[in-house]
């Protein structure tokens, strides 16, 4: 048990600083014959019998200075090493999009954020709230055609998905899709979620078209 913790310390704090790592943005690490392969995990998020896997990762590579993105050091290498390890943590997913759009994300030290990703649809295609927030990261960028699918691909998985519908419903109505987007915002609005703001642009427009 004792040579096991210390591999394992030496597998989440000193082997990402002293092993030099190549990553590969064509293939995103997903090519066979060992896709996702990596020195702990990979795990899954969304599975309740990994939870207990997780923390050991969270704690040295996904701190609140990381969460958060503070300034005073380069993220990308924890980041890298947490979405490797739980290739659909969503935390880390919505952190590395936000990286990317600061311009912060060293890609010597991580797979881009279209990579991370796709690796993490990948590994659990079912997850929809990975999908979402690819949506996002698509809308961000303005590639809305291949956002739209994202947002579309999720709801066939989770329909009834609160902030799923929440995020869609802004989605269409920037596009000027009103009726899908209140349909969207309905939906949101049933299964409780707790923001509004999607409801009162809808009155904005409708009340804008009705003087």
């Amino acid at each position: 048990m004792k040579l096991f913790s210390i591999a394992l310390v030496y597998l989440l704090f000193i082997a990402p600083q002293a092993l030099a790592r190549t990553y590969d943005n064509i293939t995103c690490g997903i090519a066979p014959p060992s896709p996702l392969v990596n020195a702990y995990g990979p795990y899954d998020y969304t599975n309740p019998a990994h939870g207990s896997k997780l923390p050991i990762v969270l704690g040295a590579h996904f701190p609140q200075s990381v969460q958060r993105l503070s300034p005073n050091r380069d993220h990308s290498g924890d980041l890298a090493y947490t979405l490797r390890a739980i290739p659909n943590y969503h935390p880390a997913l919505y952190a590395v999009s936000q990286y990317a759009e600061q311009k912060r994300l060293n890609t010597k030290k991580s797979y881009t954020v279209d990579c991370f990703f796709r690796r993490a649809i990948y590994f659990q295609p079912k997850d929809s709230t990975s999908q979402m927030l690819f949506a996002m990261h698509l809308q961000s960028t303005k590639r809305l055609k291949l956002a739209r699918q994202y947002y579309e691909s999720a709801l066939k998985i989770s329909p009834q998905a609160a902030e799923l519908n929440y995020n869609y419903g802004l989605f269409m109505l920037e596009q000027g899709h009103i009726k899908e987007a209140r349909k969207a915002a309905k939906i949101a609005l049933k299964m409780g979620y707790p923001l509004n703001g999607l409801q009162r642009k809808l009155t904005a427009v409708t009340t804008s078209k009705e003087k």
